[in-house]
């Protein structure tokens, strides 16, 4: 005889005015059973993964408001679901990758295909895996939790997310949604584990001006990062002091210090517009980009494009005031490529924010276009003049520039492209010395040298 299955809902966790109440999810009407009601987010968490480890209920979504499932946390039991051709039975048995009970044998590959659909849908299993003959190729399905949050309403079912709007369920597939309508514009409950998210879609759209949809594009992090459209038919990206670092001490100051400079200079042609800035819900600046970044299409401009965009950037950080404190923010990433009139501008963003912030809070210091005094937390005069050679390196060498300077002699510079003079070497070499004295003395004078060799 076959061995029963549980059927059991996924758990949730529902914030009620200073509780924390553990409850089973009904197809998210939030009135099911409830198991226990905690004084602490942590404690409830606590109860909530070992009943559904115990009780073995599938998953637990935990909500940040009532309009926005802040995480989802599956069983591993309930991790997999897969359809397999069964020589013994002569036929396509469905069995739960983590165990070995047969819950359905069915005679053709399609049937077994459409009976695997509704029992992952009656026990919540987060993948369906349907294999061919041979088991050596598959179709996989998901939850409709992940089919329809995770990809397209910005709902991240991790501990570091927020949750948008889900989509309606497809019509040949009916199943609630995971959410109320509506983005959230509720504050997040308190965060007793760690489980500090970006900024909601909601917040930012009360936040920022003339935000109509947003998109994350890197929530990890001490910066946080959106695109979104702007007026005028442009777009524009976002970036924010993560939430989790965001009363650290010395965070909002070197937040400001950077900004300012970089505001004071954005009227400049190469460097980039702010169109917005504010402190709600963190620090955060609203920027206007193009359609690509530099680390989008480098590499694939003609040579001379390289060599002129080389010096739309040292055109950018020689609008800085003030020498002693050099513009640091020169990464692929930053830079950003507008189409105007048929012309392509370049504009530099960010300005030394990541690094100042990142620095401030601890976290290391690295990559191939910081220059060795940054990873140590502090600039030189000459910081730009390296971020620049290592630019230039990437650009006109197509390498990744070396994690540490390059030793001293032009052989140590690989040979540059065809279409680059390989005297530019010599150049990029005293750019990328690990000594800040011993490079150009500004990144105009490194530019003027590089582009009459090339």
């Amino acid at each position: 005889m076959q061995p029963e299955i549980p059927e059991r809902p996924p758990l949730e966790l529902v914030r009620q005015e200073s509780l924390w109440v553990v409850e089973n999810y009904r197809k998210g009407s939030r009135t099911g059973e409830t198991h226990a009601t905690h004084d602490s987010q942590l404690s409830a968490m606590r109860y909530a993964q070992s009943t559904m480890e115990s009780d073995r209920h599938p998953c637990i979504l935990r909500w940040d408001s009532p309009r926005s499932v802040g995480g989802l946390y599956w069983n591993p039991l309930f991790e997999r679901l897969t359809v397999r051709r069964d020589e013994l039975v002569d036929g396509w048995s469905i069995v739960p990758e983590a165990g070995s009970c047969a819950m359905a044998v069915e005679p053709t590959r399609k049937a077994a295909a459409e009976r695997a659909k509704k029992i992952q849908r009656l026990y919540d299993f987060k993948h369906l895996r349907i294999y061919d003959g041979r088991a050596e190729e598959y179709e996989e399905r998901d939850h409709h939790f992940l089919r329809h949050d995770i990809t397209r309403s910005g709902v991240r079912f991790n501990p570091d997310a927020v949750a948008e709007v889900p989509e309606p369920e497809e019509p040949d597939d009916p199943e609630p949604e995971t959410a109320a309508s509506g983005p959230s514009d509720e504050p997040e409950g308190p965060s007793d584990v760690g489980m500090v998210g970006p900024a909601s879609p909601g917040q930012l759209g009360a936040s920022v001006p003339d935000v109509t949809q947003v998109e994350f594009t890197d929530t990890d992090g001490a910066l946080h990062c959106y695109s979104t459209p702007w007026q005028g038919g442009t777009d524009a990206e976002i970036i924010t002091v993560s939430r989790k670092y965001a009363d650290d001490d010395g965070v909002p100051e070197v937040f400001d210090e950077m900004f300012e400079r970089w505001q004071a200079a954005d009227d400049a042609a190469h460097v980039a517009s702010i169109y917005e800035s504010g402190t709600d819900p963190t620090s955060w600046v609203a920027y206007r980009v193009g359609a690509h970044t530099l680390a989008d299409i480098g590499t694939e401009l003609p040579a001379r494009s390289r060599v002129e965009l080389l010096g739309d950037i040292a055109d950018a950080a020689a609008v800085v005031g003030d020498p002693s404190t050099p513009l640091c923010g020169l990464t692929p990433e930053n830079i950003h490529l507008l189409d105007a009139g048929g012309d392509r501008r370049t504009t530099v963003a960010n300005w030394g924010i990541e690094w100042a912030v990142r620095d401030a809070v601890g976290l290391a210091l690295d990559g191939p276009f910081l220059a060795p005094e940054q990873r140590k937390g502090h600039l030189s005069v000459t910081t730009d003049v390296y971020q620049l050679g290592a630019l230039a390196y990437w650009l006109l060498c197509e390498q990744r520039p070396p994690e540490s300077p390059p030793a001293s002699g032009p052989e140590t510079v690989p040979r540059p492209i065809t279409e680059i003079s390989p005297k530019v070497t010599q150049h990029l070499t005293r750019a990328l010395a690990a000594d800040p004295s011993e490079r150009f003395d500004s990144v105009s004078a490194f530019y003027r040298s590089l582009a009459n060799a090339a």
